[in-house]
């Protein structure tokens, strides 16, 4: 049920996000004819125009950048108010948006899937959404009210936001089959020769060494497959968390270069906007989380 509903700021947000009328067509149902004539009536509406379509393709123009970021965040608005009225007649409903990093579904003391079964498993009417991305990105989504929770190793954290800790994440370092340090001694590894070969980390979770922090050839990435695929290639060491990384030492690929200077931990926590009274779909959801979650050290 939507109690707040604009179908062209709808039709617009929705070829927007689908990259033009076409794949749009399928997203709302309707025709391609259809969402032209919806277009036309927003933009006779605003007395601009919001998109160019035609032979060079569908493209956003300067003004529809703008709009489209408006109606976007209008969109999400009117779904929570929706879902907030809905929720009086004690119903589940609404919109609960999760904001995760990568690679996360290995991780031991974060059981997001079965939270998900155990909020699911309750009569609701929720449309979920999980969105993946770095911890900096989640923070502004959550601020901006994109996502309603997200789950991180929240390094800084901002008064305007609440914080539960969650799990902790243990790391290693890690080079594979092809470096040239696969198949040295343990004994004869130290900081000084870790640090005369390249480095990839990611950008959100950087080393705990200092000594290797000073590299002189680091490359920083997004994303743990990224970081995977650097230390595959043989060129780069490489940090990654332990669970994600045990399949490639599994099948001897990725070697784990032991040393406790090279182990660490980071904590991962469940963040929200400051709320006395969160929605509750939203509500059961952090209490899904935490109480599957295991927040004992990882070895």
């Amino acid at each position: 049920m939507k109690l707040l509903r604009n179908t062209l700021l709808e039709t617009f947000v929705t070829v927007v996000e689908c990259g033009g009328f076409s794949d749009a067509q399928f997203a709302l149902g309707i025709t391609q004819s259809a969402i032209s004539i919806r277009i036309r009536d927003l933009e006779t509406g605003l007395g601009y125009r919001v998109c160019e379509r035609g032979r060079g393709g569908f493209r956003l123009t300067e003004r529809g950048e703008i709009a489209y970021r408006k109606a976007r965040d209008i969109l999400l608005s009117a779904r929570d108010f929706d879902a907030e009225l809905l929720e009086l007649r004690n119903a589940i409903t609404g919109d609960l948006r999760i904001g995760v990093v990568d690679a996360v579904s290995s991780l031991p003391g974060l059981p997001l899937v079965a939270a998900l079964q155990k909020f699911l498993a309750r009569p609701n009417e929720v449309q979920l959404e999980l969105v993946i991305a770095s911890p900096t990105d989640l923070t502004q989504r959550l601020i901006s009210g994109e996502v309603h929770v997200a789950i991180a190793p929240f390094r800084h954290q901002l008064p305007d936001l609440s914080y539960t800790e969650v799990c902790k994440e243990a790391h290693r370092l890690y080079c594979s089959d092809q470096h040239p340090l696969f198949n040295l001694p343990a004994e004869e590894i130290d900081a000084g020769i870790l640090s005369s070969y390249p480095l990839c980390q990611r950008s959100y979770d950087m080393m705990a060494s200092t000594d290797l922090a000073k590299s002189k050839a680091q490359v920083v990435v997004a994303n743990m497959e990224a970081m995977a695929m650097l230390i595959e290639s043989g060129h780069y060491l490489g940090a990654l968390p332990k669970h994600f990384a045990q399949s490639w030492v599994d099948k001897g690929i990725f070697r784990e270069l032991n040393s406790d200077d090279l182990r660490w931990t980071s904590t991962f926590y469940l963040a929200s906007r400051q709320s006395k009274a969160h929605r509750r779909a939203v509500e059961l959801f952090i209490q899904d989380i935490c109480s599957c979650a295991d927040k004992s050290d990882p070895k």
